[in-house]
């Protein structure tokens, strides 16, 4: 799988995966024990605690039955499951279909149903929300929010103790900021972008760029998919720190429609990653 270190305001953020339309999408952020879309079964998929998925086309889920049966098989403790609703009592019944067919007991994971405007607290400070995007069937798209707290303007240089006493007071002291760090798209066409302004400001931007040609764009509209002429179009509006492209079309090999893209997007004025990858 491709290994990013994307540079972001609350440190080196990891990212690790691949994409190939109809093969499968997988997207790992490690430090989190999360997965956004499963795929591909993946060694690397059993130790996320938070599986997400986008949607249930089969290149974004088949990698989770074999991550619910790995962490069973190694003794690890089960594992979070969020899918868009309706759809939660459908993957309930795919785990318990599949623990019956290797002859155990069920997996014991949790599964929970998604919408748009769900949050979902991962960690202390670190959240991630659901939004709905404009695929062809119902999708979600996801956001992860860094939550940190900042001293109020006008208290600024004012000494420890007074600030303390303050606090003890009941007087707020600081206002919390919200950072989107990472927003993944899933599968979507480019209107996602026009519905949800904020996802031009997001450190790190992770959406779909099916297909190149020009004859194809559209096909791409039909289906619900992004043209890279989509994202020329736009590229001058988004402030993101990190595009990361995925779902590359098997119309296109990967070497030349990699080349097509970094040259047609070198105007954007951040840093532009490619998670395409051919699956053997």
């Amino acid at each position: 799988m491709h290994r990013l270190t994307l540079a972001t305001s609350w440190g080196p953020l990891l990212l690790a995966g691949g994409s190939r339309a109809g093969e499968g999408t997988l997207l790992l952020l490690p430090q989190l024990r999360l997965a956004l879309d499963a795929g591909r079964p993946a060694r690397a998929l059993v130790p996320a605690t938070t599986v997400c998925v986008t949607h249930t086309h089969l290149d974004h889920v088949l990698g989770v039955p074999a991550w619910a049966s790995q962490r069973k098989l190694q003794g690890i403790p089960p594992g979070r499951l969020v899918v868009p609703a309706p759809h939660g009592p459908a993957f309930a019944d795919l785990l318990e279909r599949v623990a019956a067919l290797e002859g155990g007991v069920g997996y014991g994971v949790e599964v929970v149903e998604a919408n748009d405007g769900f949050s979902l607290p991962l960690r202390p400070g670190l959240d991630l929300t659901f939004f709905a995007t404009t695929h062809w069937v119902p999708t979600l798209g996801c956001c992860l929010w860094w939550r940190r707290r900042h001293l109020r303007p006008e208290l600024a240089g004012l000494p420890g103790e007074e600030l303390a006493g303050r606090r003890a007071a009941g007087e707020p002291i600081t206002y919390e900021v919200r950072v989107p760090l990472l927003a993944y798209l899933g599968d979507t066409d480019p209107r996602v972008l026009d519905l949800h302004p904020w996802l031009a400001q997001a450190e790190v931007l992770v959406t779909e760029c099916t297909f190149l040609r020009p004859g194809e764009r559209q096909r791409a509209a039909r289906f619900g998919h992004t043209h890279l002429d989509d994202l020329v179009a736009r590229a001058g509006t988004l402030a993101n720190r990190h595009l990361v492209l995925t779902h590359l079309s098997r119309r296109h090999r990967l070497a030349t429609g990699s080349r097509t893209i970094r040259r047609r997007l070198a105007h954007f004025g951040g840093r532009l990653h490619l998670l395409n990858r051919e699956w053997e």
